[in-house]
């Protein structure tokens, strides 16, 4: 399956992370020095550039903001979750981001742009109900962590977790009702994040084979976080408690 990639940031870190790029897609007429740099990169590559009406490019674009261009790729190729589970250095203390339904494909793709930012593993997701991989509107909310970032779809998702904590890691979900806070919450060592959809949260199988439930302590009137801003949240946390316990 072929994957687009929208908008001037997006394109250039695919091209600097060296992604199977086909044709670089330019709108016609647009005079812009970065988008000439893209050119320039594209074409040092090997990477075919075309040049097309606004029109047709909004249209390829499917939506998202493409600021002038489209690239056009090959998927990426995603590893198996076993064969990831066996290769990943437990010594590590791995940080990991779990998905649970969360289909808007701008809050999919910043959640994978934290999750690369705080040095996770991976981000693992059901394969269905999931935002589509291959959206540009993720790649250009990802900004490159999609080419960074291992990305696992598994079939079911409460067995990846159970395979998870057989392997080491502790499982921490966020949910609005938990009593604890995630200041409080255990975020060192091999650590699972989990977060649900923030319509209806982790579901109810998923939040029981966590190992702990923690909320995001929030003194204002709102009563939920976007799920990207609540990954970010917790993400950075479990960051800072792990670079405090090395001081």
């Amino acid at each position: 399956m072929s994957r687009l990639i929208a908008g001037i940031h997006a394109v250039k870190h695919a091209l600097e992370a060296g992604e199977p790029l086909q044709e670089l897609v330019i709108e016609k007429g647009k005079k812009h020095p970065r988008l000439n740099e893209l050119i320039h990169l594209a074409r040092k590559a090997g990477i075919r550039v075309g040049f097309v009406p606004r029109p047709a490019l909004d249209r390829l674009a499917g939506g998202a903001v493409h600021q002038g261009v489209v690239a056009k790729g090959s998927a990426l190729k995603r590893p198996d979750f076993d064969d990831w589970l066996d290769s990943l250095d437990m010594e590590t203390a791995p940080l990991l981001l779990l998905l649970d339904q969360v289909t808007d494909p701008h809050n999919f793709g910043a959640c994978l742009r934290t999750a690369e930012a705080t040095g996770c593993a991976a981000v693992i997701l059901p394969r269905d109900h999931s935002a589509d991989l291959f959206s540009p509107v993720v790649a250009k909310a990802a900004c490159g962590a999609l080419s960074r970032l291992p990305v696992l779809s598994v079939t079911n998702l409460v067995r990846a977790m159970q395979k998870l904590q057989d392997n080491g890691f502790w499982l921490c979900g966020l949910a609005g009702e938990a009593e604890g806070s995630i200041y409080e919450a255990k975020l060192k060592g091999a650590l699972g994040i989990v977060m649900g959809a923030e319509d209806k949260g982790i579901r109810r199988l998923v939040r029981e084979n966590c190992d702990q439930l923690a909320s995001i302590p929030m003194p204002g009137r709102v009563e939920s976080l976007n799920v990207s801003v609540a990954a970010g949240v917790a993400l950075f946390e479990a960051v800072r408690q792990r670079k405090k316990s090395e001081e």
